[in-house]
């Protein structure tokens, strides 16, 4: 008996949970697609805060996280659509936001903003980044010590389990860690 009262209230809290969700609100998302949705799109791209504004509606934490400004410029010759410039905190993350154009690009669309491209550049702008704090144990490769006998014999036992391919490679990284 108490098996089945356990996945009816498993049940019915899911659909309380269900019913709850059908009848929260719309998702910012939808809203903000709306408005988009009755606007030109070459018109709306024009505004750089409403593409700033769609830019972090769209994209994921990441992007959010990477994004130190947009810019929209406007179409160059025979261009139709204006292009997005996105400036971003490093090269790595201009380099890995450019492979994912295409989906960005898709993202944009689906909220009514088309661009010709989207360009990602690093900023010139990127905040000074505080050196890393050398506190205990931060030595530079010159400055570490050779492990005690016991610990790299450790490492050794540790290591035996690992398939021979990865040995080498584990074993250097747990020797890095271990005189970190």
């Amino acid at each position: 008996m108490a098996s089945e009262a356990t996945p009816r209230a498993a049940r019915s809290e899911l659909e309380r949970h269900l019913l709850a969700r059908e009848q929260a609100p719309s998702a910012v998302s939808d809203v903000f697609s709306s408005v988009l949705d009755g606007m030109d799109g070459a018109r709306a791209a024009r505004s750089t805060w409403s593409v700033g504004r769609a830019w972090y509606a769209v994209n994921g934490d990441i992007e959010r996280a990477h994004t130190t400004g947009v810019f929209v410029r406007e179409p160059k010759g025979r261009e139709q659509f204006p292009a997005l410039i996105v400036y971003v905190d490093s090269r790595a993350r201009a380099t890995d936001f450019n492979a994912n154009r295409e989906v960005y690009q898709a993202r944009l669309e689906r909220v009514g903003l088309r661009f010709s491209e989207l360009v990602f550049r690093e900023s010139k702008r990127t905040a000074a980044r505080p050196e890393p704090a050398r506190g205990r144990g931060s030595f530079s490769p010159a400055e570490r010590e050779p492990l005690p006998d016991d610990e790299a014999a450790e490492i050794e036992r540790l290591c035996s389990q690992v398939p021979e391919g990865l040995r080498d490679s584990v074993s250097r990284a747990m020797r890095a860690s271990w005189e970190r």
